[in-house]
């Protein structure tokens, strides 16, 4: 890192260590007098429940208070200001009193409020109307006004309604509990039963408890032993991830002992160093369950893990190397780069240790969590270990994907082999990695802050979790070493997709001989690219949903496509062509740049000819113009490459159907590679969209994302993964477009579409848990990938024709060329009945949930 860069991480130290240090403003609550005559207070309160989100369920709360002005002294200071001590206290005394108990910070989500309680003077009376609002996900207790909902894996949610002691004897005129799409599984007798299963108590006791049924999806009804085997069925998904990359890489071992084939040799290389990554992570993923299961181990343990860990996976990456393996490097440079970066791993590394190995010298204790107010420094430590450990962890994920990409050549045409000024690079680069890890710890605080001060809001934030600001941040920081690492190893998913396609690309490099697709080893690789970084990224929360279905999911994503390419295979189009040839005669020759250029111009001509031939029949053209024409359009379909004995094109396929159904390039590694940018390109809206939903799609969840500590961050991984599945899924395309059946591009895409809805299918048959919404999410994710699939095809099946363009002023022109106008518009509406399908599940699920 350059001095200006340590000069930042100091100043950004010493700026949250000063903040840490400034005292927290605490408002003593006093002494509440009691209310005169309590029976002349009417109080009403709603609580309701909706679902317009797969992952989240929203509490509302209403209470409506009405205060004799003369029976209560403090009656007058609910009309004053809410920034006056008054307000507060007296707000306090009315609302929870000494009602509240002490709570643990980590299992309280305290309430939203859209604003302070409003009271307003009413004749003789001081009403006060009461709204909060909270969002249930994960279990813990809930505060919801005076109501808590108490929400435990394997129970119905526990919905309490607690009054505070002032109140008792006040006439509580109406309790209305609303569970909206859920249910009431047990309540006291009710007054009135709703048509939807709302209950209704008129002048109840202020006490109550009603049972609510929870939603089935995101895993908030787990039983108990579910709930403990969640994080093994997500540690079996990393074991069969690296069984599966290791499945893959094995064959290409061999290629190191191959003289004389310098690609063959690298593959053996990228191998090796594949399957070194199965291995570190699956020893990772089972190290990282030790730490969610907390197996009684001291706490400093899963910081010394995460520390030992980044260490490791940075030196084992090798990232000093050049980019080129060929590159005739200077040793001194090479020392000069290992030694920075060795130097850098090792001194941050020594940072975390320092604080977890001598906690005293900073003010902490030997646990590294604090139960009394820590001094400044050992906040500052706390965030030096946090940051450290991340830094370690980020860079371990882009140095295993640098050799990735360094060992499977990709981007030789386009990256020089010499690497200037890399000293430089590698010091922007952890200088970056700087930047990323202190945005992480950044929102770790800022999420902290935000909900102590929402508990806060009438100063019994300490007394409520007994501890006060700068101690609860002290633990929170802490705990953040142990899920820190479990959060950044989340994302090292990437990882096996880039070691996937690297190898593939080495495969390419040293294959001879032409073929229609990927065949054996390779075909193995596409599908297992496709499981990995297509099915898993949308599909693994769904597949989770079954505990021990994380690992299951993969290969029944990759044995479903694999049934479906080659069953497809014999249905394709060239497959046809290529079992009338009978050879491989096709391959051959439009893998030569001159077969293929031949190939285009017949194709060119047959369009023209037949352009002729259709404006000839509805004209007064005579029949030897037509007979003419006719000639040379049998003549274009008998077409015959050279080695092959006979005519190849069956009697409904023309030279325009093979060179749609060839693709653009001469290679099918060019038209994956042609068809991932495309993706990616038309993937940035349904991303941006994706990225939206699922963290702001209203203010509520916009304040929950913020509430969670990572997820500002999660909100930009979201996005950049969504843009790598969607790449992902138009690689795949692209390297099985010539033996996907269909004759058109969009066609081709409807088969991905397929391989993709059925996993879906099976495992929600297998899970009698599952709703038609957990479906109809699933199903929404697939159509925005059919979308974006489709237009990529439309635009490979144009960029086949590229060389016309300059005939074109617009591709949609070029498009109406190729498909003819009847056929562009088959395509169109296909486009427009994906549209009206995603916006109409959107329309269920979001606008009408119940």
């Amino acid at each position: 890192m350059t001095p200006l860069g340590w000069r930042w991480v100091l100043f950004a130290v010493a700026t949250l260590g000063w903040w840490a240090a400034q005292p927290t403003q605490v408002h003593a609550a006093g002494s509440c007098p009691p209310i005169r005559h309590p029976e002349k207070v009417t109080v009403s309160s709603t609580l309701f429940f909706s679902q317009r989100h797969p992952d989240l369920v929203e509490a509302r709360q209403v209470t409506n208070l009405a205060v004799p002005k003369r029976q209560w002294m403090l009656a007058d200071d609910l009309t004053l200001g809410a920034q006056t001590a008054e307000y507060r206290h007296a707000m306090h005394c009315l609302l929870h009193g000494d009602s509240r108990t002490r709570a643990r910070f980590d299992t309280w989500n305290p309430e939203w409020r859209p604003s302070a309680p409003q009271a307003t003077e009413r004749d003789d009376m001081i009403v006060v109307r009461y709204a909060s609002w909270n969002l249930i996900k994960d279990s813990g207790f809930f505060e919801v006004g005076p109501w808590t909902v108490h929400v435990a894996p394997g129970k119905d949610w526990a919905s309490s309604l607690r009054s505070p002691k002032l109140l008792n004897g006040a006439s509580w005129e109406k309790v209305d509990v609303d569970p909206g799409s859920l249910k009431i599984s047990e309540a006291p007798p009710a007054s009135t039963v709703n048509a939807n299963g709302g209950r209704v108590w008129i002048a109840h006791a202020p006490v109550l408890v009603a049972d609510v049924v929870p939603p089935r999806p995101v895993g908030l009804a787990l039983s108990r032993s579910a709930a403990w085997f969640a994080p093994l069925g997500v540690v079996s998904w990393w074991i069969c991830a690296s069984a599966v990359i290791a499945v893959s890489a094995w064959p290409f071992l061999d290629g190191r002992k191959t003289a004389g084939s310098p690609e063959k040799a690298a593959a053996g290389v990228l191998a090796t160093t594949v399957l070194q990554w199965a291995g570190l992570s699956a020893a990772l993923g089972l190290t990282l369950l030790l730490i969610l299961q907390k197996f009684h181990s001291p706490f400093p343990v899963p910081a010394v893990v995460g520390l030992l860990s980044g260490l490791t996976l940075v030196l084992l990456a090798r990232p000093w190397l050049p980019f080129k393996r060929d590159f005739d490097d200077s040793r001194r440079a090479l020392k000069r780069r290992a030694t920075v970066i060795a130097a850098a791993a090792v001194v941050v590394t020594v940072v975390g240790l320092l604080v977890v190995w001598a906690p005293h010298l900073i003010g902490l204790p030997s646990n590294l969590t604090p139960t009394v107010s820590p001094p400044a420094s050992g906040v500052a430590g706390l965030v030096l270990l946090d940051l450290a450990i991340l830094w370690l962890l980020l860079a371990a994920i882009v140095a295993w994907a640098w050799r990735f990409v360094r060992e499977g050549r990709l981007g030789d045409s386009s990256i020089n082999g010499a690497p200037v000024h890399s000293v430089r690079r590698l010091t922007t680069t952890g200088a970056a990695l700087a930047v990323a890890a202190g945005v992480a710890v950044s929102f770790r605080w800022y999420s902290f802050d935000h909900r102590w001060r929402r508990s806060d809001w009438l100063g019994e934030a300490s007394t409520v979790f007994g501890a006060d600001y700068r101690t609860i941040l002290g633990q929170q920081l802490a705990g953040f070493a142990s899920a820190g690492p479990q959060w950044a190893y989340a994302y090292t998913w990437v990882l096996p997709g880039v070691a996937l396609v690297a190898l593939l690309h080495l495969s390419y490099r040293s294959s001879s001989g032409a073929s229609l697709a990927p065949q054996q080893w390779d075909l193995l690789l596409v599908i297992a690219v496709f499981a990995i970084v297509v099915a898993l990224h949308s599909g693994v929360f769904f597949a989770g949903s079954l505990s021990l279905a994380y690992g299951f999911w993969l290969p029944l994503n990759m044995v479903v496509l694999y049934v479906l390419v080659k069953a497809g295979r014999w249905w394709s189009l060239l497959g046809r062509v290529e079992r009338k040839a009978g050879g491989n005669c096709v391959a051959v020759e439009l893998s030569t740049a001159a077969g293929h250029r031949r190939l285009l111009e017949d194709a060119h001509r047959w369009r023209g000819l037949l352009r002729q031939l259709r404006t000839a029949y509805q004209g007064e053209a005579d029949d030897a113009t037509r007979r003419n024409l006719e000639k040379q359009l049998r003549s274009l379909h008998r077409w015959r490459p050279a080695g092959c004995r006979h005519d190849c094109l069956p009697d409904t396929v023309s030279v325009v159907d093979v060179a749609l159904s060839w693709g653009p390039h001469r290679h099918w590694w060019h038209n994956a590679l042609h068809a991932a940018r495309w993706a990616a390109v038309f993937g940035i809206l349904p991303s941006m969209v994706t990225a939206w939903y699922e963290n702001a799609a209203n203010t509520e969840h916009w304040n929950f994302t913020l509430n969670s500590p990572t997820g500002i961050p999660d909100v930009i991984a979201k996005f950049l993964t969504q843009e790598i599945s969607f790449a992902g899924a138009g690689l795949v395309l692209g390297a099985l477009w010539r033996v996907l059946p269909g004759e058109r591009g969009p066609l081709r895409a409807f088969n991905l579409f397929v391989a993709w809805l059925m996993p879906i299918g099976v495992v929600a048959a297998l899970n009698v848990s599952f709703g038609s919404r957990e479906v109809g999410w699933q199903v929404l994710g697939v159509v925005l990938m059919l979308m974006v699939l489709t237009l990529t095809s439309m635009w490979m099946d144009a960029d086949t024709f590229r060389g016309e363009r300059r005939y074109w002023a617009k591709r949609l022109d070029l498009l109406t060329s190729i498909y003819q106008v009847h056929g562009l518009s088959r395509q169109i509406a296909f486009l427009a009945a994906q549209l009206v399908t995603a916006v109409t599940i959107w329309r269920t699920l979001v606008v009408s949930p119940k």
